[in-house]
């Protein structure tokens, strides 16, 4: 299956913590919001605060647009800027605080149990062949120039913050991200154990 996902259709939810709100992307079938396998997702961070856990989790996290943040998890201290990712531990300790304002951040939340991840940005202006290989493909595009993507015959355009997932096309040989002048796409591979 391949979806073409929109930002504007994107789900609003709040968080765990009740402190804000997110913007689920997409996220493993069937599963309550408790119980799931996996989730891509954005959140408008706007103070400073702990993050919500989720025990049993991996997680990677990277600021799209703002100033950045220092990021204390289980006491060490981690400081990112626009389109720096960091990955920890969904058990960890995790509080925030803003350098210079709010901040919009892209999070992958995975039980390592059930997949491996793979999770890449490509800042390359080239031209770029990725092989088919994971059970899902999941391509994110932060650069406000659209992305054209060729899978096959098929052809996507991915306006800014707009996604495209792919489950189960290993069938397929590979998908083509086409030449841009300014690139800024995130690949998230997941493959079940």
């Amino acid at each position: 299956m391949i979806e073409l996902l929109k930002a504007c259709d994107y789900k609003k939810m709040r968080w765990k913590n009740g402190e804000g709100y997110t913007l689920e992307i997409a996220r493993s079938v069937g599963e309550s919001l408790a119980e799931f396998d996996w989730r891509i997702s954005m959140a408008d961070v706007k103070t400073s605060g702990d993050f919500s856990k989720f025990n049993g989790m991996n997680r990677f996290l990277t600021v799209l647009q703002g100033q950045g943040i220092s990021l204390c998890i289980d006491d060490d201290f981690k400081h990112l800027k626009t389109l720096q990712s960091i990955e920890f531990s969904g058990d960890s300790v995790v509080s925030c605080e803003l350098l210079a304002g709010h901040i919009r951040d892209f999070n992958l939340i995975y039980n390592p149990k059930k997949f491996d991840a793979q999770y890449q940005w490509i800042f390359s202006p080239e031209a770029l062949e990725i092989p088919i290989s994971s059970d899902v493909m999941f391509i994110f595009n932060q650069s406000v120039e659209v992305l054209v993507i060729e899978i096959g015959q098929q052809i996507f355009h991915l306006q800014h913050q707009d996604s495209l997932k792919l489950e189960n096309e290993k069938s397929l040989q590979a998908i083509t991200l086409n030449q841009q002048f300014l690139k800024q796409t995130c690949l998230i591979q997941l493959t079940k154990i």
